[in-house]
C-alpha cells in the first residue's frame, strides 16, 4: 500500500489525511468484497457498510480525490451500492415471510447472528444501537410520524426506540406463553410491540398519547399484515390496562405520571399476577415499590423484569 501522508499533505489537514489512510486500508480490504454479496453474508455486509460510513463520513471531496489509486474509490462506492441491494433483498425477503406467517423464522436467525454479544449472558448496557438495529429498521421499515409533535406535559420524555438487544433481553426474560399479552406504555413507532409480536407470536397492545405515533406505528403494521398487535392513542394514566399480563416502560415519564400509573398497574395486579419490565431511570422507582419483586438484577441500562407480589 502506497504511503500518500506527502501526496496529500498540502491539500489536507491531518485529521483528514489519518481519514484518507484509514479509507485506503478499507478500500484494499474490500478489494475482493464481491464474495460478500450472498444472502448468507449479511453480518459482514453490515459491519462492511458501518465502516465505510465512520471513515468517509464528511470527508472533503478533495481528499478523496488525493488518494493515489482513484480507482479503489470507485470500486468501493459501487460495492457499496450492491452492499445496499443485496441487504434490501435479505430485508424484502424477511418482510414477505412476517407477512405471510404473521412471524419469521429467518428473522429470528439473522438476530441470534447478528447479536454481537451472543456469546455473553446478558447483552451489554447503554442506550447507544447497533447493527441488530440496522436490520430490524431495514425489515420493519418503521414510518416516521407527519408533522411536528409536542409533549402534552414536561413529565414526559422525547421518544427514543428502545435498542433491538434490549427488546430481545425483554423476550428472553420474560419467557411469554401464548395467554401473556404485552402492554408497551409509550410506544412510540411501535418498535417493542411490533417485534415481540414477531418473535413470539403474542398479542401486544402500544400504548401511546401523541396520535401521529400511534397512526405511524398502526401503517407499519398494516404493511406487515401483523393482526396480533394493536395501537391506540391514550393517555396511560386514564387507559384500559385489564388486558395486559406483561407490561413494558422505557422511561416514558416520571414524577406524577409515573406515580399515577402505578398506581393503575397496583390496582392491576390485584386482579392477576402481572409482571413490569424496564429500562431507564425509571427502574429505580419500581425497585421501591413495596408490592414489586424484582426477578433478576436492576441495572438502569439493561432490562429489569419486576413481577407482583
Amino acid at each position: 500500500m502506497v504511503d500518500v501522508s506527502t501526496t496529500i499533505n498540502a491539500l489536507c489537514s491531518q485529521s483528514e489525511i489519518d481519514r484518507c489512510l484509514e479509507m485506503q486500508r478499507l478500500l484494499h480490504d474490500l478489494r475482493n468484497g464481491k464474495g460478500l454479496l450472498l444472502p448468507e453474508q449479511l453480518a459482514k455486509r453490515l459491519n462492511a457498510l458501518d465502516e465505510l460510513d465512520a471513515v468517509i463520513g464528511d470527508l472533503d471531496p478533495g481528499a478523496l480525490e488525493a488518494l493515489p489509486e482513484p480507482e479503489l474509490i470507485a470500486h468501493a462506492m459501487a460495492l457499496r451500492l450492491q452492499f445496499e441491494a443485496a441487504n434490501e433483498m435479505v430485508y424484502q425477503t424477511t418482510r414477505s415471510e412476517i407477512a405471510a406467517l404473521g412471524n419469521s423464522p429467518a428473522m429470528s436467525r439473522w438476530l441470534m447472528e447478528l447479536a454481537s454479544d451472543g456469546n455473553a449472558e446478558r447483552p451489554r448496557p447503554g442506550l447507544s444501537f447497533d447493527l441488530l438495529d440496522e436490520f430490524v429498521r431495514g425489515v420493519l421499515q418503521f414510518r416516521r410520524p407527519g408533522g411536528i409533535t409536542l409533549l402534552p406535559s414536561p413529565e414526559m420524555t422525547a421518544y427514543q426506540p428502545t435498542p433491538v438487544r434490549h427488546i430481545l433481553d425483554l423476550v428472553a426474560a420474560c419467557n411469554f406463553s401464548s395467554d401473556d399479552v404485552l402492554v408497551d406504555l409509550g410506544s412510540g413507532l411501535g418498535h417493542v410491540p411490533l417485534l415481540v409480536s414477531i418473535l413470539t407470536g403474542i398479542r401486544t397492545l402500544g400504548i401511546e398519547v401523541q396520535p401521529s405515533y400511534v397512526a405511524s406505528a398502526e401503517g407499519t403494521a398494516r404493511d406487515l399484515n401483523n393482526m396480533s398487535v394493536r395501537f391506540t392513542a391514550e393517555d396511560a394514566r386514564m387507559t384500559d390496562l385489564s388486558s395486559g399480563t406483561v407490561f413494558y416502560m422505557f422511561t416514558p415519564f416520571w414524577g406524577s405520571i409515573l406515580t399515577d400509573v402505578l398506581f393503575q398497574l397496583r390496582k392491576q395486579s390485584k386482579q392477576r399476577s402481572i409482571r413490569i419490565g424496564s429500562l431507564g431511570p425509571c427502574t429505580r422507582v419500581l425497585q421501591g415499590q413495596t408490592w414489586l419483586r424484582a426477578t433478576e438484577g436492576t441495572e438502569t441500562e439493561r432490562i429489569a423484569v419486576f413481577k407482583s407480589l
